[in-house]
């Protein structure tokens, strides 16, 4: 009985010391810092810059012409309550100030649609262009933390409910953000040679 006991003993050693050997290997990466420096996502953010810029402009555009129709507005309540005009005319000019009137809260209603189409549409994009980005830097994250053996990789651009990081320390030689940088780009330019 002895030596059944002991040679389980031996066993259970022997798998607890496979098990400490096979330590956990865990790194780390800050995924804000890699979405910022990857390429894609600096094109797209210029791309919405430029797409904004344009939409302000289109604004612009709108409130000059709303302008416009308040100017027009404004002489048509002087010419109603000109003295020198003839009732005839007061009146005509009246009804031309109701009719502008109207004009000018159709415009107001049509800048604010504007204003709220491009913003739902902007982010909208925003959304699903950025998916797709974190997508393709998981994916290097994923193939990274393979070749190194990794049982986990955690975020540092994360933070806990009171504010703390999630990851409060950790050796910079388990940091895997640079390597991640480097990866996602190396596609730069490649696409635009294979169109």
């Amino acid at each position: 009985m002895k030596i059944a006991i002991s040679a389980f003993g031996l066993l259970a050693a022997a798998s607890f010391s496979s098990l400490m050997a096979q330590q956990p290997v865990v790194l780390t990466v800050d995924v804000a810092r890699a979405a910022t420096e990857y390429y894609k996502v600096q094109e797209f953010a210029e791309e919405m810059k430029t797409t904004q810029e344009q939409g302000r402009e289109k604004i612009g555009q709108m409130n000059e012409e709303g302008q416009a129709l308040m100017q027009e507005y404004q002489e048509l309540v002087e010419q109603a309550g000109s003295d020198i005009l003839t009732t005839e005319a007061r009146e005509e000019a009246t009804e031309d100030a109701k009719a502008k009137a109207a004009e000018i809260q159709q415009k107001q209603a049509e800048i604010e649609n504007f204003v709220n189409n491009m913003q739902r549409s902007i982010e909208a994009r925003n959304r699903t262009q950025m998916s797709l980005y974190t997508k393709d830097i998981k994916d290097v994250i994923d193939a990274i933390a393979e070749e190194r053996g990794a049982t986990l990789v955690f975020d540092l651009s994360g933070a806990s409910r009171n504010g703390m990081p999630t990851v409060i320390y950790s050796s910079s030689a388990y940091e895997i953000t640079d390597q991640v940088v480097e990866r996602i780009n190396a596609t730069k330019g490649q696409e635009e040679a294979a169109e």
